[in-house]
């Protein structure tokens, strides 16, 4: 086993799940054990609302219409300006209110099926413990073997402890059937647990979404929760454990690429478009001195701007265009391609190891045999056959 393992869902475009729908106006299919309590307190919170508004309006109406003043009235000056029974009514009545949406909302009921904040945020101890890391612009969800995803696979019918993170600025975790959202603060730690009894498999999926603005990319970190029974959990996690071991060297650049571009498709494209990154198209014609070599990339050792050609070659800093792509992999601020500026992208040391990032140059060197639109190998079809 590599020391470093790395997994992903193929490709969104290029897969045929579909979202769990449904729900009512208000709000999306409930799908976690305690979704039914919040959203008891929700709709007690909103029809409320809805009372007090009703009431205000109505005897604002009628106050108008009754006590409104004759032509060639005199305004009195000698009118009531205090009545105890109605401020103390207006006062106790609200403040009740408000406790009891605050108990609720903090400590929860266990009486009445509602989880509080404290609950939320305070996983059982026998959670299964998954690490989300949060980077602009995607998600990574790491587990106890070693696994890193970037969709979300989960056990159902067991508490699931979630460990937030984030590597660079504000984001938010957040799954809308389940009813959990918590922010990821830099530098912090956070947690939030949730537990699904119900099976997704491999064909629906929940929404995740960040909903913390992070940036240019921020529409681009949503990602989908699969829930699988227990059996299949571990199987898919045993699967995920070794995939890319089991490919044939020669193979690896077409089975692993596609499925390890899933990590980069939010910044980076296959069809020369400019994203958040520079496109992969035409890149290995580039760093091989090839049509687009006199481009510039700063230096951030020197801190001068030097041309593809005048980096990599025989005697200088980069031997060869392998050697540059990795570096551009684990050290991504050393070399910045112009127009683009430094801290858009991550480092991947520790996330990709050696097998994995030799898939990713295969791929950049035969980026014509794949589908621009989704990233599927061209010629699979053929080989199959």
């Amino acid at each position: 086993m590599t020391e470093f393992l790395f997994a992903i869902a193929p490709v969104a475009l290029a897969d045929t799940a579909t979202p769990v729908l449904g729900g009512d106006f208000w709000l999306p299919e409930p799908a976690s054990t305690f979704a039914g309590g919040l959203d008891q307190m929700f709709y007690f919170i909103n029809w409320l609302c809805y009372f007090f508004f009703a009431l205000i309006a109505v005897l604002m109406v009628i106050f108008v219409v009754k006590y409104r003043a004759p032509k060639g009235h005199t305004f009195r000056t000698d009118g009531p300006t205090h009545n105890t029974p109605l401020e103390l009514t207006w006062l106790v009545i609200p403040l009740i209110l408000v406790v009891v949406i605050f108990w609720l909302g903090f400590a929860g009921s266990r009486t009445l099926g509602v989880e509080g904040y404290v609950g939320l945020v305070t996983p059982p101890r026998n959670s299964y413990e998954i690490q989300a890391t949060a980077v602009k612009w995607s998600w990574t969800f790491k587990y106890p073997n070693g696994v890193i995803t970037d969709d979300l696979y989960i056990p159902a019918g067991e508490p699931v402890k979630m460990v937030l993170k984030s590597t660079d600025v504000l984001h938010s975790f957040y799954i809308p059937n389940f009813r959990v959202k918590r922010d990821c603060v830099p530098e912090r730690y956070g947690y939030l647990w949730f537990q699904a009894d119900e099976p997704t498999g491999r064909n629906r999926f929940h929404h995740l979404f960040c909903t913390e603005y992070c940036g240019s990319g921020h529409s681009q970190m949503n990602r989908r929760v699969f829930v699988l029974s227990r059996p299949d959990f571990d199987a898919w996690l045993k699967n995920e454990e070794t995939w890319l071991e089991k490919i044939d060297d020669e193979e690896l650049y077409w089975r692993a690429g596609p499925k390890l571009f899933g990590r980069c498709v939010t910044c980076h494209s296959l069809d020369g478009t400019v994203g958040v990154g520079p496109t992969w198209k035409g890149l290995w014609a580039k760093t091989t001195g090839g049509a687009g070599s006199d481009g510039l990339v700063l230096n951030s050792r020197t801190n001068r701007d030097e041309a593809y050609r005048d980096l990599i070659g025989p005697g200088k800093e980069f031997a060869t265009p392998e050697d540059y792509i990795r570096d551009s992999i684990i050290n991504p601020n050393s070399h910045i391609v112009r127009p683009f500026k430094a801290g858009q992208m991550p480092t991947f040391r520790g996330q990709l190891d050696e097998r994995a990032i030799d898939a990713l140059i295969g791929m950049i060197k035969n980026v014509e045999e794949f589908d621009p639109r989704t990233g599927r190998w061209l010629k699979e079809a053929t080989e199959q056959k």
